[in-house]
C-alpha cells in the first residue's frame, strides 16, 4: 500500500471577511497568538510524518514564503544578543519543506487541488484547509495522522467529519453513512450545503481529507458551476464506487476563517501558554465577573 508522504495546503482565499487587514496581509498569515494559522497547519503535517508540502497561494503572497525562509539578518542579530531561544524560534519556520504554487484563476478548492498536481503525480496525499485549525488533545495523536493511517490500511480515501445540527447543517458539505466499524465509516453519498430537509446525515465534512491521487483525473471532467469546479463532486463520486471513508476527529476544532471563531482560538491557545496563561486566565475571570455585573 502507498504511503502518504505529500501534503496540500490551498491558501489562495481572498480572505474578504477579514478586511481591511487581508488587503496587505494574507489570511494564511493571521496569528493565532504570535504562529501565523499556515504554521499550526504545517507543525499538524510534520507531526503526522508528512514533510513534502505544496502551499497554493494566490498571487502577491510572497509574505508566506518569506516567512518560511531564512531571515538571516534577524538571526544574526539574535545570536549577538545571546537569545538563544528566539534564534531557534525564528529557525524552525524554516525547517518545513515547503513548494509554492501560484492559483492564478479563482475556481474554488478543487482549482486548488488541481494546480499542484505536477508535484504529486498519482501519489496519494494529505489535504489540509487554512480556515480550520485542528489541535489534538492531550495525548491524542491528531486527527491527518488519524486520516493518514487509515488510508495506508485500506487504500482508500478518507475525509474527516464532525456532527453538526440545525442550521449548520446548511454550512457544510453532508455525508450519507453506509456503515460504520470500529469508528471508520463507509461513506454513501455526498451533498453540498444541503437543505436540512435534504441532509443525509448529521455528519459534516471538515478540513482534512486523505485523498488518492486518482482524484485528479477525476476533477478535471467536472464541469464548473458558480464558476467554481467542486471537490464534493468528486467525493460523492468516489463514494457511490465505494471508494470513500470517514472518520470523526477528537481533536479541538477552531474555525479561524470566521472572526468568531478566530478570536476563540486566539483566546483558549493564550489560555494554553506557559508564557502569558495565568494572566490571561486572571483577565477572563475578571472579564466574565464585570460582564455579569
Amino acid at each position: 500500500m502507498k504511503k502518504v508522504t505529500k501534503a496540500i495546503i490551498p491558501a489562495a482565499g481572498l480572505g474578504t471577511r477579514f478586511l481591511p487587514i487581508t488587503k496587505a496581509l494574507p489570511k494564511p498569515m493571521l496569528p493565532v497568538l504570535d504562529k501565523p494559522t499556515v504554521q499550526y497547519i504545517m507543525e499538524e503535517l510534520k507531526n503526522a510524518g508528512i514533510d513534502d508540502v505544496i502551499i497554493v497561494v494566490s498571487p502577491g503572497s510572497e509574505i508566506i514564503e518569506r516567512h518560511f525562509s531564512a531571515a538571516q539578518e534577524l538571526e544574526k542579530r539574535l545570536i549577538a544578543d545571546g537569545k538563544t531561544e528566539l534564534y531557534d524560534i525564528a529557525r524552525e519556520t524554516c525547517s518545513f519543506k515547503v513548494k509554492f504554487v501560484e492559483q492564478k484563476v479563482a475556481n474554488g478548492l478543487a482549482g486548488a487541488i488541481l494546480c499542484a498536481e505536477k508535484y504529486i503525480g498519482d501519489e496519494p496525499f494529505a489535504l489540509l484547509l487554512g480556515d480550520e485549525l485542528l489541535i489534538p488533545k492531550e495525548g491524542g495523536k491528531g486527527c491527518i495522522s488519524a486520516l493518514k493511517n487509515i488510508y495506508e490500511s485500506t487504500g482508500k480515501s478518507v475525509i474527516a467529519t464532525m456532527e453538526v445540527f440545525g442550521d449548520d447543517v446548511s454550512k457544510y458539505g453532508n455525508i450519507g453513512i453506509k456503515n460504520e466499524n470500529d469508528g471508520v465509516m463507509e461513506v454513501g453519498a455526498i451533498v453540498e450545503k444541503p437543505a436540512l430537509s435534504d441532509a443525509l446525515s448529521n455528519n459534516a465534512i471538515i478540513g482534512r481529507y486523505v485523498l488518492d491521487g486518482k482524484i485528479f483525473s477525476m476533477l478535471k471532467t467536472l464541469k464548473p458551476r458558480n464558476n467554481e469546479i467542486y471537490l464534493t463532486d468528486s467525493l460523492d463520486e468516489l463514494a457511490k464506487r465505494g471508494e470513500l471513508l470517514a472518520c470523526t476527529t477528537e481533536d479541538y476544532r477552531y474555525d479561524v476563517g470566521d472572526k468568531a471563531g478566530y478570536i476563540k482560538a486566539n483566546v483558549e491557545t493564550a489560555l494554553k501558554s506557559p508564557e502569558i496563561g495565568e494572566e490571561i486566565k486572571n483577565y477572563v475571570i475578571e472579564l466574565a465577573e464585570r460582564i455579569k455585573a
